[in-house]
């Protein structure tokens, strides 16, 4: 269970692109309603989010809002959670004046369906209900009567694929919540925005959290005990011109990467960028792969740069 301590009001919800601008219209529209919510989106999208700030726009804003993970409890366990030992000390009596939130509620068993249905169809008290899913393909397990009860309002939300310019100012803000000043080059955002993330707004932030502490000022110290200047130049180019490479879609082979240095003061022969690339590769700055994919740099690499550039000053 979770009482969502922190506040997620429609304020918090960060995007300046039109589907998920869109989305925000339509959950400040639903939280004007007492009618069930669905929320669907893949995992990682901000349904838990959404659903808090519909709660604090709503008219039960002074009530409890409680989540709770239909996935993560068993049959057992669920059914205590929810109802109680006696039915009326579970989390569904503890929202009764404001809001229960179900993630993954396809998941949910089917006594804990039945007992729900039931609840549902009581002349008692009831909290605003609001559910969740990332999943649609378990729909058929669900009982038909229970779901058209919890599917009235639907709210689908965007993919971080479908909303690429947010990316930039959501870094931005993630980096700025971190509690440190970090400055970004702009030229890291195209290669962020060329990253599929599949765990969307979730992995993004986990991104810029390891950003920011990989350019935190102990760290930064402790790694500059261990190169040399020498070869913090030699990782430094290396790294940015798997960049480049990477952001216009070329291989990024030793061969390569050694031809691009024969003009540079960081000269290198394929074998000694061999040897830094498997360095950088043990430290997750660097994947490698076999045919013309070649190397592609790592958010732990792109993090690294800036520490390099920050050391070297």
């Amino acid at each position: 269970m979770n009482s969502a301590p922190k506040l997620n009001t429609f304020q918090h919800l960060i995007g300046e692109h039109q589907t998920f601008l869109e989305a925000k219209r339509i959950a400040k529209q639903f939280s004007l309603s007492e009618l069930p919510v669905l929320i669907t989106g893949k995992i990682g999208t901000g349904k838990n989010h959404f659903a808090h700030a519909i709660h604090l726009e709503s008219s039960r804003s002074n009530e409890p809002f409680i989540s709770v993970n239909c996935s993560t409890h068993s049959e057992e366990t669920l059914i205590h959670e929810l109802f109680g030992p006696n039915g009326n000390t579970g989390v569904f009596q503890k929202a009764v004046r404001g809001t229960l939130f179900l993630d993954d509620v396809w998941r949910m068993p089917a006594s804990v369906q039945a007992q729900l249905l039931k609840v549902l169809d009581s002349d008692t008290e009831k909290p605003r209900m609001i559910c969740a899913s990332a999943d649609r393909s378990v729909e058929h397990t669900f009982r038909q009567d229970l779901f058209y009860r919890l599917n009235i309002l639907t709210l689908t939300l965007p993919e971080l694929s479908e909303r690429k310019s947010d990316i930039p100012l959501l870094t931005q803000h993630f980096l700025s919540n971190s509690g440190q000043q970090l400055l970004i080059d702009p030229s890291v955002f195209p290669v962020l925005e060329k990253h599929a993330f599949e765990g969307n707004v979730r992995e993004l932030k986990n991104a810029a959290d390891y950003m920011a502490g990989a350019i935190d000022g102990k760290t930064s110290k402790k790694k500059a005990k261990l190169l040399t200047l020498m070869e913090k130049a030699e990782f430094l180019f290396i790294l940015e011109t798997i960049k480049v490479l990477n952001e216009k879609g070329e291989p990024a082979s030793r061969r390569i990467i050694s031809e691009h240095s024969k003009n540079t003061q960081t000269s290198l022969t394929p074998q000694q960028v061999r040897s830094r690339l498997d360095y950088l590769e043990k430290k997750d700055y660097v994947t490698k792969s076999r045919g013309r994919a070649g190397t592609k740099i790592t958010f732990e690499g792109l993090s690294f740069i800036e520490t390099l550039k920050n050391q070297m000053i």
